[in-house]
Order: structure tokens, then C-alpha cells, then sequence
């Protein structure tokens, strides 16, 4: 604890306070207009030092102390008109000590790199972007912690069930600002790495994502924003959805997971921080609905997910003589409080997840509590602490009423 505490000091020693520039509610970015006076690349750097205090009646105890600091850098770069490219790269994350590329993306704002002004009245309105990055399957992703990229969320960990994902993609979105509407389509292939080109039993199956949002500034006070989000794909077998943070979760060895991997291939269906309930899907078809609202400086965002999928295949891609069926409702409220000039901030968020699955004598079942406070030091520093208690009941076998809870603590760079 007093390292930590030193960290806060020599965060605090080197910031003033200042209105929290990084606070943007934003989900979609807009269209980039600016001129292009030749290539121009800048960068970003997220660093975060996390405490954890935390205890669970499954495993191992957990040893509260200072957990692996986290670091992010990504290049931007503008190479042409409309033309712009990022890289990722996590320098250090829970999942993988070591250096290594998230992922990369370009967007293209127009289409002039082709010829001047092609297809001009539909690039007017459109953006293509193309690459390896999360793919926009509901609004919750631009909310949450990735890896030591903090400031957009307003708590420290993320959910318990994540409908999240990186892999290479092709997505288009198409604006409508006469009714404040847009609409997003893309597909993926589903692999972050993609080095399996060999065809038969779910490989290379591509799924597919689509997304229809209205988001409004009513007036200087008020914002309003509601979208609706589809995912589906068919004979995969390697299904990413609902385990898809390639930096791994924020809090360390939750119920034995060792770096945030999983013991055994039981594991991978329920433990570690984060549930993947859906685990061992082949066909998925998935639903997000979400709700943004900001009055002045209270904001609510709330999620309703509905996940139906079927596991065809066994051990070693063998298909199963009977398809197992499940289904999973999900849902999540949070509510934040600003003040201060948005230098400070308190946050609460409600979480449920209950899973059909055949062979299940009962239901599966996660719910998740958290309640947090943060504090901008400055423009490009904050600091947060959160209580969170999550209990899941039946998700496996010989493993059922287990729960963590605790008090975590974090700081924050970005620059």
C-alpha cells in the first residue's frame, strides 16, 4: 500500500486540477474532414498502476498488493486525404508480459487516394474502415477499460460478462444527420490471428454484425442516444464473443485463473474474472440494446443483451451426436454522478447474467456490484477506487456459489 500511495503522491506532485479533457461521450468518431497538408503522425500513451485488495470463497486466497502496472502506445497517422491509420500496441498487459500489436486499423473518410471526389455524394456520409481491432457490436465497448486505457471508463473493472471482441474486419458506417441516425455493417473473420486458412469443420467461418443507432444533443443539457446491435455467426469453432480481451482482465488470479488464463478446459467456461457463459458455441446469433442518457452532469447507460447459440462440435472438432442448446438474457444498468466542473465523479452499475443450457439442472447465474469515485488530477491524469462484489451460482459443476469482492484502486496517464 505505500508503494501505491507513492505512486499517487508523484501522480498528484506533477498535476494540477483542470477540467477533464479525456471525458468525451463519445461512441462512433466523427467523419475527418480536416485538410491534408502532408503525412502526419502523432501518438498516444495510457499508463495505470492498479491496487488489489480483494477476497474469494473459491481457490486460492489472493494476496493484496500492487498488480502488474499496465501500458498502452498507439501511432496515429494521416498518409492521405481521408486516409488515416492506427496501430496498437500493448506494452505491457495481464495476459501477455511481453510487448505486442493489439491490432491495426485504417479509415477511409473518402475515396480520393482512388481518383479526386469518387463516389463523393456516398463517402459524404460514409466511413469504411478496415483491419484488426474490436469490432462495434453494441455500445458497451467504448465504455470499458482496454488494458491501461482507463479514462472513458468510470470504473476500474469491466463487466462480468463481456460481449467484446477483436478480430480482422470490414465495416462500414453511414450517417444520417437529418434524423441523427446512423447505421453501422461490417464482418469479421473472427481470429485475431488469423493463421488457420484450412477449410472443414467450422474453420474459417465469418460472422457477420450490424448496428442501428439514434443519438441526439437535444439541447446544451441533454443527450439522448439508443442503438440496437445484432452479431451472428455459424459453424465456428472458435468462437471469440464472450472471450475476447486479448489483454486479460483487470483483476489478477480471480478463482485460481493463473495470468488470467484458465487451469483446465472446464475453466474456460466459467472462471477468471470475467464469465464466458456462452462458452463452446458453434452457431451464435446475439442482440444488444443500449441507452445512453446525459442530463447535464448525471448520465445512465444501460444494456439489455439476448445470446442464443448451439454447440455442434466436441473435443477436437468431432461433432456432438445431439446439439447442446443455450441462452443467455444479460442486462446492466449504471448510473454516473459528475460535479465539480467534471473533476470529480461517483458511479454505481447493477449487473445480471442468466444462462439456459442444456444438461444444466439449473440455471447458471452471475450477478455483479460495483460502486465507484474518481478524481481528474489533471488533463491527462486521474485516480479511482471501487468496491465490487460479484457471486455466480451454478455455472459448473462442483463450483457453484463462489464470489470475490473487494476494494481496488487505480491510477492513471494519459497523454
Amino acid at each position: 500500500m505505500k508503494t501505491f500511495a507513492k505512486i499517487i503522491l508523484s501522480v498528484a506532485v506533477c498535476s494540477s486540477l483542470a477540467n477533464a479533457d479525456r471525458i468525451q461521450h463519445q461512441f462512433e468518431p466523427p467523419k475527418d474532414t480536416s485538410e491534408f497538408n502532408g503525412v502526419e503522425v502523432d501518438w498516444d500513451v495510457d499508463l495505470t498502476f492498479t491496487y488489489q485488495g480483494l477476497d474469494q470463497n473459491y481457490g486460492s486466497d489472493i494476496k493484496s498488493g500492487l498488480a502488474l502496472p499496465t501500458a498502452n502506445l498507439d501511432l496515429n497517422a494521416k498518409i492521405m486525404s481521408g486516409f488515416n491509420v492506427k496501430l496498437e500496441t500493448m506494452l505491457s498487459s495481464h495476459h501477455h508480459h511481453e510487448t505486442y500489436v493489439k491490432g491495426g486499423y485504417a479509415t477511409m473518410d473518402n475515396l480520393d487516394w482512388i481518383s479526386k471526389d469518387f463516389a463523393k455524394g456516398f463517402m459524404d456520409k460514409s466511413t469504411i474502415k478496415v483491419g484488426v481491432n474490436d469490432l462495434n457490436y453494441g455500445d458497451y465497448h467504448f465504455r470499458r477499460t482496454d488494458n491501461a486505457d482507463v479514462m472513458r471508463n468510470p470504473f476500474i473493472n469491466n463487466m462480468g460478462v463481456e460481449g467484446y471482441m477483436q478480430a480482422g474486419f470490414i465495416e462500414l458506417t453511414y450517417r444520417m444527420p437529418s434524423i441523427n441516425t446512423l447505421f453501422v455493417a461490417g464482418v469479421s473473420n473472427g481470429e485475431v490471428n488469423p493463421d488457420d486458412v484450412t477449410a472443414g469443420n467450422g474453420k474459417g467461418a465469418y460472422s457477420y454484425y450490424a448496428k442501428l443507432a439514434y443519438d441526439n444533443q437535444i439541447s446544451d443539457d441533454t443527450r439522448f442516444r439508443i442503438s440496437q446491435s445484432a452479431f451472428t455467426v455459424n459453424n465456428t469453432t472458435k468462437n471469440r464473443l464472450y472471450m475476447g480481451d486479448k489483454a486479460g482482465n483487470v483483476p489478477r488470479k480471480v478463482f485460481n485463473a493463473i495470468d488470467n488464463t484458465y487451469n483446465s478446459p472446464a475453466d474456460r467456461d466459467s472462471f477468471g474474472a470475467v464469465w464466458n457463459a456462452m462458452a463452446g458455441y458453434n452457431d451464435l446469433t446475439s442482440t444488444m440494446t443500449n441507452v445512453f442518457y446525459k442530463y447535464k452532469d448525471t448520465e445512465f447507460f444501460g444494456l439489455v443483451e439476448y445470446a442464443d447459440g448451439k454447440q455442434i462440435y466436441g473435443a477436437s472438432s468431432v461433432p456432438l451426436a445431439n446439439a447442446i442448446d443455450m441462452e443467455m438474457l444479460h442486462y446492466s444498468a449504471e448510473v454516473v454522478q459528475r460535479f465539480g466542473a467534471d473533476k470529480y465523479y461517483v458511479a454505481a452499475r447493477y449487473e445480471k447474467a442468466e444462462l439456459e443450457k442444456d444438461g444444466l439442472a439449473q440455471d447458471a447465474k452471475l450477478t455483479q456490484y460495483q460502486i465507484a469515485a474518481g478524481m481528474f488530477l489533471s488533463k491527462t491524469a486521474m485516480m479511482k477506487i471501487e468496491y465490487i462484489k460479484q457471486e455466480r451460482d451454478h455455472v459448473h459443476a462442483g463450483q457453484d456459489n463462489v464470489k470475490f469482492d473487494g476494494l481496488m484502486i487505480s491510477a492513471a496517464l494519459s497523454f
